[in-house]
């Protein structure tokens, strides 16, 4: 990208009245509004932000002049020190606002501008507004700066990561790593970057290592991404709700294509570029489905309309609609809050129902272990013999809260992890069973979601043959990576997650860690349980519970 360099001009003029000064500030947008890149006319507009004013706000705006490119501001500032530090905003449509990037490297405030006030009347000479690439879309950044974070990414992984080369070889890994590295031949796009750091990512077999996207790229993107929610298996793509105000095509249909492209191909390329653990499918689909209208927009790009072809249940004509994306926002608001934690009776068939959608109560370890208590001590007063516990969605969390629903579950004390790890040195020692240790039948519900923690518990449940296992695939088994840090590649800003730490492993032998628990009743739902609203694993988990009556 071109290096744009717009000439500020500053002329401070000094109040009579002591303790006060005068400053003002003029910006130059000529080579903006030449480069296309600020427009007076469609609204978009100059301010000034700094140390006196907390950073915020919209106080200090700068007036265009009538005749030229020119915006001033006259303002008076009062007690502000011997210095103060600031930088120039633009403010563009939607609220947008893009402040100067390390303007004055020298300072160590974050590269801000600074101003030490040493005299009555001070002249500064015409400055030049910093910007980086994150100013307009696309966004682009040259070879060298990509090539420097590819190799700091690289870096990353080979000197941090516990587990690198557990399920891809050395030496394919490597050949991976120096392939995507020479595809970085000119200046490429944010996505098409991004696309080749998750080509290894994928091939790693971690799910707790990924990269996200900064802040400031959804500054300039289009919000504009794929309206309906969907289910994705290996056979179908159904729709399961939208994410905006209107169903445009109706729940439970199937997807047979998105802009002329097949949806087999389309999921196949969005499951290669996701990380899981050993490769796991299940997990992929699943990460798929709950991020697919992210995923699609990063990959094949952002629409103003999408040509969607599909199947409406009971109908084998094929139908065609064009539709519009929503928002970010919109999509955001759209996903569910899967945070439940709860307990419930029925009475009929003597069955108590066990939800808990995530393990992770770090900070609420004892409200976990008190709630737990609760529910066991409720069920061995009730006498209830059946147990359905619903860990689908749940991906994972702290060790010791998933190790004490496990003390419960166990037929007799057992190990939890299978060696000390560190925090969790305990764990490694056998659980003791608490008074009202459950000793009925149980049931538990599992899908491509469970992730992490989850996956150690259910390892236990089906190593040792504890229950029953409803759903699909797991998406993660006993085995897992852990201690997640972040890293900001220094050009595109880019963070990079990895695991840090070590393997954490359960104390199970002989386990496939490329694949998933898997179920003892595979269930899947199907266009008629969408739109009915059924769930039909926990139905199915009440009528074998009826059989065995």
């Amino acid at each position: 990208m071109k290096n744009y360099l717009v000439f500020i001009t500053f002329l401070f003029v000094v109040n009579q009245l002591p303790g006060q000064v005068s400053i003002t500030f003029q910006l130059n947008t000529k080579d903006l509004r030449e480069d296309r890149l600020f427009s007076y006319d469609s609204g978009d507009r100059v301010f000034i932000r700094g140390s006196f004013n907390d950073w915020k706000g919209t106080n200090y705006e700068l007036i265009k002049s009538e005749t030229s490119d020119i915006f001033s501001g006259e303002f008076t500032f009062e007690n502000i020190g011997d210095t103060i530090s600031y930088k120039f905003i633009i403010k563009k449509d939607q609220n947008r606002f893009f402040s100067e990037t390390n303007p004055n490297p020298d300072n160590l405030d974050n590269g801000n501008r600074q101003l030490i006030i040493d005299e009555d009347d001070i002249v500064l000479s015409p400055t030049r507004f910093h910007y980086d690439e994150y100013f307009s879309f696309p966004v682009i950044f040259s070879e060298k700066k990509l090539k420097e974070d590819f190799q700091q990414f690289r870096s990353i992984l080979e000197t941090t990561h516990p587990a690198l080369y557990d399920f891809t070889p050395k030496e394919v890994l490597d050949s991976i790593f120096d392939y995507n590295y020479e595809l970085i031949n000119s200046e490429l796009d944010f996505s098409t970057f991004l696309i080749l750091m998750s080509e290894v990512i994928s091939k790693v077999g971690c799910g707790h290592t990924n990269v996200w996207v900064p802040r400031e790229f959804w500054n300039v993107a289009p919000s504009k991404l794929f309206p309906l929610k969907l289910l994705i298996t290996d056979n179908q793509t159904l729709v399961t709700g939208s994410f905006s105000n209107t169903q445009d095509i109706p729940v439970g249909s199937k997807i047979l294509s998105i802009n002329n492209q097949p949806m087999q191909l389309i999921t196949k390329r969005l499951a290669s570029l996701t990380p899981s653990d050993g490769l796991n499918r299940s997990y992929r689909l699943a990460w798929v489905s709950q991020y697919f209208s992210l995923n699609y927009a990063f990959t094949f790009g952002f629409f103003d309309n999408l040509n969607v072809e599909y199947l409406i249940p009971g109908n084998q004509q094929k139908s065609k609609k064009i539709i519009h994306p929503v928002s970010r926002k919109a999509f955001y608001q759209g996903k569910p809050d899967l945070s439940e934690l709860s307990f419930k009776q029925i009475e009929e068939t003597n069955t108590g129902v066990l939800t808990i959608n995530t393990f992770g109560y770090y900070s609420e370890v004892d409200m976990f272990y008190s709630f737990i208590d609760s529910v066991f001590q409720e069920i061995n007063k009730n006498e209830i013999k059946n147990l359905v516990l619903d860990l689908r969605g749940n991906s994972g969390g702290d060790p010791f809260c998933a190790s004490y629903l496990w003390g419960y579950l166990e037929s007799k004390p057992l190990p939890y992890f299978e060696e000390h790890y560190g925090e969790y040195d305990t764990l490694a020692n056998p659980v003791p069973k608490p008074i009202n240790n459950f000793k009925g039948e149980l049931y538990t519900l599992i899908d491509g979601n469970g992730f992490s923690t989850t996956g150690h518990l259910c390892g236990l449940l089906k190593y040792h043959k504890v229950g029953t296992f409803i759903g699909s695939e797991l998406g993660s088994t006993y085995t897992c990576t852990g201690d997640v840090k972040n890293f900001n590649l220094k050009n595109t800003g880019i963070i990079l997650g990895t695991a840090v730490g070590r393997r954490y492993s359960t104390a199970v032998d002989d386990m496939n860690p490329r694949r998933g628990v898997m179920p003892d009743y595979p269930v899947e739902l199907t266009q008629n349980d969408i739109i009915e609203g059924r769930d039909a694993v926990m139905e199915f988990a009440f009528s074998l519970i009826k059989s065995k009556r």
